[in-house]
């Protein structure tokens, strides 16, 4: 008599076991459909005069398209120098980030959208973040702006030179960048 309580309690168990267990289950849908695979993947169509908006913002026309192809500035350029290393990056997107590193000490970040015409760029700045590092411990700091910069550019082959008076001290005078492969 104990056994056959014993069997129904171990039998009840088991059902309740995978009666809760199928509540998390998939669903029974047939999983033999035919994946996609790569250029079948349907592509997401997008207007060329529209740039992709940043998280929580809405899209906004580009005044103007970036410059002819053998005066183009985008892509990341870079100055290495013995104290400091300075990367402006210009996204196909509009969006365009400049950051200043000096040593393992401090980094500077500057954030925004950019157009460009044959000699100049327009630099939207909408936020700076500025890391620093003093004895192990990081301090971060990140503020908004809304700023416009007036760039003026020179691209030779390989080599960019940015000159304003718009920018910050630690980016400004007329530094000759190299393109970064």
């Amino acid at each position: 008599m104990k056994t056959k309580i014993i069997k129904k309690t171990v039998a009840a168990g088991i059902a309740a076991l995978l009666l809760a267990g199928s509540v998390f289950a998939d669903s029974h849908k047939s999983n033999s459909k035919k994946l996609p695979h790569g250029g079948d993947f349907a592509q997401r169509e997008m207007n060329a005069d529209v740039r992709s908006p940043m998280y929580g913002e809405r899209p906004v026309k580009r005044v103007r398209a970036a410059g002819p192809m053998q005066n183009s500035v985008m892509g990341d350029w870079i100055v290495r120098d013995t104290d400091k290393i300075v990367k402006v990056e210009f996204d196909r997107d509009g969006t365009m980030e400049i950051t200043w590193k000096q040593g393992f000490a401090s980094e500077v970040e500057w954030k925004g959208y950019w157009t460009a015409t044959d000699s100049e760029i327009t630099f939207t700045v909408k936020s700076k973040e500025t890391e620093t590092w003093t004895n192990g411990k990081k301090k971060e700091t990140r503020e908004s702006m809304n700023e416009l910069w007036k760039i003026t550019y020179v691209r030779d082959g390989d080599t960019l030179k940015l000159t304003s008076s718009d920018l910050p001290k630690e980016v400004a005078g007329g530094i000759v960048y190299t393109w970064e492969y």
